[in-house]
Order: C-alpha cells, then sequence, then structure tokens
C-alpha cells in the first residue's frame, strides 16, 4: 500500500486512528487506556465504543501473526496496520464482510479472530448509528448512502 498522510484522512477515520494511536501510546507507558478513549468518544456521543475498540486492539496486539505497525500521535502518516484496521471496518461498515475478514485475518491469530470481528462489527455499528462513516484508505473515496433507505448505493 502506498504512504497515506492522516491529513487526507476524513474526520471519522482521523478520530479512529487517534483512538487507535492514544491506546497504543497508553498500552506502551503501562497506563489505562479507558479514559482518553472515553475523551475522544465523547464529541460524538459513543463513548461505550471505547469497550469495543479495547477489545479489537488487545486482539490484535495479543496476536504474533505479523509485525504491528503502529505510528506514534504525531507521525503524519498511517501505518500498515492502521491502514489494515480502517480497510476492514469500511468493508464492515459497508457490508463486504468476506472483505472485511481477510483483512482481520491478516491482521490476528485465530484464536482472536472472532473477537476482532465481533468488536469490529460493533464498532461500525455505534459510528453508523451516529451517522459516522469510514473511507477505504486504499481508495479515493466518496461514499454514496441513502439516507432515506439507509442503505449503501
Amino acid at each position: 500500500m502506498n504512504l497515506i498522510k492522516v491529513s487526507e484522512l476524513n474526520d471519522v477515520d482521523n478520530l479512529f486512528i487517534g483512538c487507535v494511536r492514544e491506546w497504543v501510546k497508553a498500552v506502551f507507558y503501562a497506563q489505562n487506556p479507558m479514559p482518553v478513549l472515553k475523551y475522544l468518544l465523547s464529541n460524538h456521543k459513543i463513548q461505550k465504543t471505547m469497550i469495543p475498540i479495547d477489545d479489537l486492539m488487545r486482539s490484535i496486539v495479543l496476536s504474533r501473526t505479523k509485525k504491528l505497525d503502529f505510528r506514534v500521535s504525531n507521525c503524519c502518516f498511517l501505518g500498515e496496520s492502521e491502514k489494515e484496521i480502517l480497510s476492514a471496518l469500511y468493508n464492515f461498515q459497508v457490508k463486504r464482510e468476506e472483505t472485511a475478514t481477510k483483512f482481520i485475518d491478516k491482521t490476528v491469530d485465530k484464536i482472536y479472530r472472532n473477537i476482532a470481528i465481533s468488536c469490529s462489527k460493533l464498532i461500525c455499528k455505534d459510528f453508523t448509528e451516529v451517522g459516522l462513516f469510514f473511507n477505504n484508505p486504499t481508495k479515493s473515496n466518496i461514499i454514496n448512502y441513502n439516507f432515506r433507505d439507509k442503505k449503501y448505493i
């Protein structure tokens, strides 16, 4: 995948990457990541999503499938692991579960697969309920959503 600038992400992707990076930073310094996740998610009234984000990140970090690439909070570019997570969430949100599952399978061990999938679906559900939509980080994204029928076009 190509280098993607954080500044080119939409607000939703930027919010999620901020949560991921703050979670990694908190865990690295042996702190509880929940207060910072709650703060970041509170502006959109989705504080309950901090639990699935925490569980998803734990399942990724506990896996040993490959070397993880998470960046520090002030880095200008997305890491490969961050791109894969965003791609999985985007695909779950647009109901492409097979594609999303492939991204999850590349990121987590089989024993954490079901946890990662269910947490990803919960994150997407919570974000969709408040009108927040992920973009596919590997493509120029225009999301066509029919709000009247509540489905993607």
